[in-house]
Order: structure tokens, then sequence, then C-alpha cells
């Protein structure tokens, strides 16, 4: 049998050639996606502790840098923008507003205008960059982002900052006035048009550049200010001004307390105003006569709240008071209830309006708290000290001794001490401010700031809030360890987490102010490390200040010169159950210059020497 091979079928036909297109097209995006999948990934692997490329704070690029990089440049645009204080012009003219505002040579009294916040900004920044996806990272790096840097502006000092510069050029509205006199007739004198600067407009400018980290000069101009009340919408009011003197007098209760608000002084307090954007007649809460006279009535109705409290001795209760629930006339809230009500017809007596205040700390409570042990002690020196210092020193350490802080309180040091003048015992210090000295009070309290914060560090409580100061203070060595307070702000916090009460006492032994917590061990052991000193900045020149004050060619010097510093220490808090938490607490101190008054007959430029 004779086969033919040639002719033998078997069946086989070449793979068409779109398919073998297809197989390739696939091949070749597989490869493709899986270079740009590994690419992405490897991409956010090596910039994991790194800036992402394409980042930016306001308008400083930080893209690649280490987080610790990044820090350091952060810190360094803040600094140098808070140093160079915020520019402004007007008609051409520059002037600049400082962002540390107060007496430069008393650094208890000082306040700032800008605060920036390196660490919240940069923990910020990496939390943001964290929630991006891999091809998130990869858009922002070809299309760029922008994280907000945080600040705090505070409106009120920038304002008041601003009108010491430009209040001398504007000419505000006036409104329309009611005159009534004494015969009770009316009449209503015109209202005036006027300039001012808008003020909330710089605030936004201002704000807008501290976003971007930059500084530029922001001119501001002169607005029409037009008035509130005009002539004509008031002679509207007539019919409602000639109803409340026929209501009148009225009779301000409360509970027992009766006081007449007389018809003559209806007459002289009564006001055009507006009310929700409505004009209407009334009594203004910012009228001075009004609210003297209401804080009259307060010294009768007023009763200061007092707190049952116990304090130790060799394990002895020392002192014992019984509680007592407080009182307090609220001056503004009655003046704006008179207010509304001398416009309802047939409205004879006016509630007062009062607020009551209840102890924390009662006398049935204060028996059983937990106060058994030591559980944490701080020191301070204040050798030098001059007489009113040491003065309100003893003051505030007085109104502290004794105190209950609850479980669980974020105990305030400003809300503590409490009204700070001369009704609660408090004397005024000198300080120097311009070409004079003025007494002023507050010197001296920031001794008990820092030894508070010691106190509270030994403890182991959480801090938090505190600030140190912006100089080297001879007082609060060793820096890094101190704390000023300014009533409202700076305050000083911390939380008391032992869960049972915690007595704070005072002691002044010599120079010596010694703050001590007695309360309930919770097991925790605590250890800190001595303060760390660098970035030293070495002071100016010594800075000679005008003054009437003394001889002519007298010279007092009312503080030596400190270098400037960077410092930080370390607190190690050690649970019972093991648990270790450890905090780093830094300070940064601006170089301060020896400041001398210097007598002279007459006051010339200030000068340095």
């Amino acid at each position: 049998m004779t086969v033919n091979l040639k002719e033998q079928n078997t069946n086989k036909s070449p793979l068409p050639n779109h398919f073998r297109g297809v197989i390739i097209l696939f091949l070749v995006l597989l490869i493709v996606s899986g270079l740009v999948i590994g690419f992405i990934f490897g991409f956010t692997a090596y910039y994991k502790d790194k800036v992402y490329p394409g980042t930016w704070l306001g308008s400083v690029d930080i893209s690649k840098l280490a987080y610790s990089q990044a820090r350091q440049v952060i810190d360094e645009e803040m600094n140098n923008l808070i140093d160079e204080g915020l520019m402004f012009s007007y008609q051409g003219e520059e002037f600049k507003v400082a962002t540390l505002v107060g007496d430069p040579v008393n650094p208890e009294l000082t306040s700032r205008i800008v605060t920036y916040d390196t660490d919240k900004t940069v923990d910020n920044l990496i939390q943001t960059s964290q929630q991006f996806n891999e091809a998130e990272h990869v858009y922002y790096w070809l299309a760029g982002w922008s994280a907000v840097p945080y600040f705090e502006l505070d409106d009120d000092k920038l304002v008041e900052a601003l009108a010491a510069e430009l209040t001398q050029y504007e000419q505000p509205a006036v409104d329309a006035k009611l005159i009534i006199a004494e015969d009770y007739t009316i009449q209503i004198e015109s209202e005036k048009g006027g300039q001012a600067f808008n003020y909330q407009k710089i605030i936004n400018q201002v704000s807008n550049n501290l976003v971007q980290l930059q500084n530029t000069s922001i001119e501001v101009n002169l607005e029409t200010d037009n008035p509130a009340i005009t002539k004509t919408t008031a002679e509207s009011l007539i019919s409602l001004v000639d109803q409340i003197l026929v209501s009148a007098p009225f009779t301000l209760v409360y509970e027992d307390y009766a006081w007449l608000i007389s018809k003559e002084q209806v007459r002289d307090w009564l006001v055009f105003k507006l009310v929700n954007g409505n004009n209407t007649v009334g009594f203004d809460y910012e009228n001075q006569a009004l609210a003297d006279y209401l804080e009259q009535m307060a010294q009768e109705i007023n009763v200061e709240v007092r707190e049952a409290k116990f304090a130790m001795a060799n394990n002895k209760v020392k002192e014992f008071q019984p509680s007592q629930r407080g009182r307090e006339l609220k001056v503004e809230e009655s003046i704006i209830n008179l207010d509304q009500r001398v416009r309802q017809v047939g409205i004879k007596d006016v509630d007062l309006i009062v607020d009551l205040i209840e102890p924390s700390m009662t006398t049935e409570a204060v028996n059983d708290m937990g106060i058994k042990e030591l559980i944490g002690e701080g020191s301070s020196n204040f050798s030098g000290s001059p007489r009113n210092r040491r003065h309100n020193i003893a003051v505030g350490a007085d109104t502290l001794n004794g105190i209950l802080i609850k479980p669980g309180e974020d105990f305030s040091l400003v809300g503590a001490l409490g009204a700070i003048e001369a009704s609660t015992g408090y004397l005024p210090e000198l300080v120097i401010k311009g070409n004079k000295t003025i007494p002023e009070y507050g010197g001296g309290l920031c001794q008990i700031g820092t030894t508070t914060f010691r106190a509270a560090i030994d403890a182991g409580f959480p801090i938090t809030e505190r600030r140190n100061h912006s100089y080297r203070v001879s007082y609060y060595e060793p820096a890094g360890t101190d704390a000023t307070i300014y009533d409202p702000k700076p305050d000083f916090r911390f939380i008391n987490d032992t869960g049972n009460h915690v007595l704070f006492t005072t002691e002044i032994d010599g120079n010596d102010l010694i703050f001590r917590f007695y309360g309930t061990s919770d097991g925790r052991q605590v250890s800190y490390t001595d303060p760390r000193l660098y970035n030293y900045v070495k002071p100016g020149p010594t800075k000679l200040v005008e003054t009437l004050d003394l001889a002519p060619g007298e010279k007092k010097c009312t503080e030596r010169a400190h270098t400037g510093a960077d410092a930080e220490f370390s607190r190690t808090v050690t649970s019972a159950s093991g648990e270790v938490k450890e905090e780093v607490f830094t300070s940064h101190y601006k170089p301060w210059q020896e400041v001398c008054l210097i007598g002279v007959e007459e006051l010339t430029e200030e000068v340095e020497g």
C-alpha cells in the first residue's frame, strides 16, 4: 500500500492575524498596567516618611522633604513672619503692626496677635496626606496641592493695634440723635455721613496672608460709612418715645429688692438704636451711666460663692469652711431685659437678671474626698522680687491654698485665681510703656503659673494648656520649666486624672514658693529630665528708655540681659499596669536685651546704648 504524504490532510490552519493582534495588545496592556501599579506602590513606599511631591504649605514648597526637615522649614517660615510683623500701607505710607504686643520689659504682660503652631500644622499635614490613596498621591504629584498652616489670629487685638494707627484718619458716621428737653419736648438731630476703615475686610486679608505664609503689605483705604439711623426713620419712632415716657418711672426688682428708674433718668438714657436690623427706641447696654447705676445694685445683690474646703497638716485637717451659694447680678443682660420690656405697653416692673452659682464642693460632700497622701510637688524661687511683686505672689498663693480639684476636672489656673484687681487684694507694679512707668496689676502671678506647672509635672497630670514666656526671666530658671498666665489668656490647665479629688496647698518659705498636691496615688511612677538648652542667640545692646520719673542722668535698670534659646525636657509617666507615656515639653525664648530707665529733663526720641 502506497501512501502519498503530500496529499495527507493534517486538519491544521494558521492563527488568524486579528487574534494574534488581540493577544499582543492584551500582553502589552498587562505589562504596562503592572509597571504603572508597581510605580504607584513604589512611589508611595518611597515617600512613606517624606512629604509627597507637589505639596505646598501656603506659598512654601515643602515637596520631597523628610518630615523632620519640613518641620524645620515650616517653623523657620512661621517664626520669620512673626518676627517681621504685619505690614500695611495707607496712602503710600507703610506701617507695621507687631505680632507681640504689650510691655517688652515685662513678658508677663505681653500677648500675641498671631500665633502659629508648627506641631499641629505638621500633624495635620501628615494626617491629610495619609488619607490619600495611591492614585491620588500620583495625581497631586502632577497637579499639586496646598496644605493649610494652623494659626490663631486675635481679631480684637489686631483691630486695637490698627485703630491706634488709623483712627486719626477716620470720621465715623453719626446716627440721628434723640434729644428730650427738660420739659419732655422731643427733637431729632440729623444724621451725618462719614468715612471709616473696614476692619473686618482687613482681618480677612491678614488671614489670607497667614494662610499663604506670606507677608505682603496690605493696602487699606477709607470707605463710606453710612449712618444706621436717619432722621427720616427716627421721626416714625416719636410715638414710641412718648409711650415710654408716659409709662415711666420703672422699677427694677429682684426678690425683696427694688430700685426706681425715674422719669428723668429715662429721659436721659433713652436713645435711638438698632435691634435685629430694625430702628427702635430703648436703652443701650453700653450706656455707662445706666451700667454704673446697676453696678450699685450689684453691690447689694452679689454674694460670692464659697466652696467647702479643708487643708492638711501632719495628716490632720487644719481648715474647714462651709459652702455657700453665690449670687451675681448680670448687668448687661439686665439692661437688655429692661430695654425689651419698656417698649411693652403697661409695663412698670422689670426683673433683674441674677445668676445663682452653686458651689462645686458642698459641705456635705467635703469630708469624704480621699485626700490622704502627697502625689506631686513643685517649687520656685523669687529672690530679688520687689515688695509689690512679693505681695501679689502671696495673695495668689493664698487664693489657691485649700482648693479641691474634682476627678476628671480640666483645672484652669486663671479661673481659680479669679479677678486680678485691687478689690481682690492685688497691688500694682511699675512697668514700662513707651517713655513712662505705669502701675499695672498682674506682675508676679507667673511665679504662680510656673510653680503650678512644676507641681503638675511632678504629679504626672496631663497638661492641656501651657505657654512659656517670650523671654527668659531670672525668677523662673531653669529655662524650659516656666508657664506664663494672664487673664483671660494665656491660661495654664491640667486634668486631674487620678480618679479622686486632689487638694491644692501652697506655702511660702522665705524666697521659696512651694505647691503640693494631695490625693490618692493610683500607683503611677513619674520621672523627668533636666531641661536641655540649645540654639543660643545673644541679646542686643542695652536699651535706654527716657523717663521723667528719675532725676536727670539717673539710671535704673529693670532687667538684666538674657540670651535667647530653645529648651526642652521630657517626662515619663508609668501607670500601675505598666503602660508608659512619654512627653517632650518645648520652649522658645527670644533674646532679651538689658533695659534701663534714664532720667531726662525733657523727653526726646527713644535711644539705645
